[in-house]
């Protein structure tokens, strides 16, 4: 597994354990937990920027949706759900700049547009649409994965159109 996949697994068992054993435990400690293990399974995980960039977009994501923000008044639900998605890409965003800047060098002005629409698509339609897909019989599962397959390659495409843009990316300049 990749390093984000490895995140997710350990964070997803760390949280089950907790849940099965009738113990309240604060995200953050079931990010360290996770992150304790990656370290003991693959000790040179931290010279790659997959483990930076996945354990930094969590805890971005953790301190996104601990209380720190008010909630906004009282708008339509609709309103509110894409308020604070829009919130949390933001922090993320932000969060993840300076890492960027730092391992890259350079940072995609275009990546919160891209991710507003990618996420959403890949997680409630290409992912429960293919696993649907993979569990059914034959002649409907054929159906639902060139479903997902072609919602897919609309979205990489689109993607690809929207990164190809003059300003898709802002480098930093290097010092000497």
């Amino acid at each position: 597994f990749g390093i984000p996949a490895q995140r997710t697994l350990l964070m997803l068992a760390v949280a089950a354990l907790a849940v099965w054993s009738n113990r309240i435990v604060p995200a953050s400690q079931v990010l360290a937990c996770a992150l304790l293990a990656v370290l003991m399974l693959d000790p040179w995980a931290v010279l790659w920027p997959g483990f930076w960039l996945s354990f930094g977009a969590i805890a971005c994501l953790l301190f996104a949706s601990d209380g720190r923000f008010e909630r906004a008044g009282k708008l339509a639900d609709w309103r509110h759900a894409l308020m604070m998605a829009s919130r949390t890409q933001l922090v993320v965003t932000a969060g993840l700049l300076p890492l960027t800047m730092l391992l890259f060098g350079q940072f995609s002005l275009v990546s919160p547009i891209a991710n507003a629409l990618a996420i959403p698509l890949v997680s409630f339609v290409v992912t429960p649409v293919s696993l649907l897909g993979s569990a059914l019989p034959d002649p409907l599962c054929g159906w639902l994965l060139q479903a997902a397959h072609d919602v897919f390659s609309w979205l990489a495409v689109w993607l690809e159109m929207l990164a190809g843009a003059s300003i898709a990316v802002w480098t930093a300049p290097r010092p000497g």
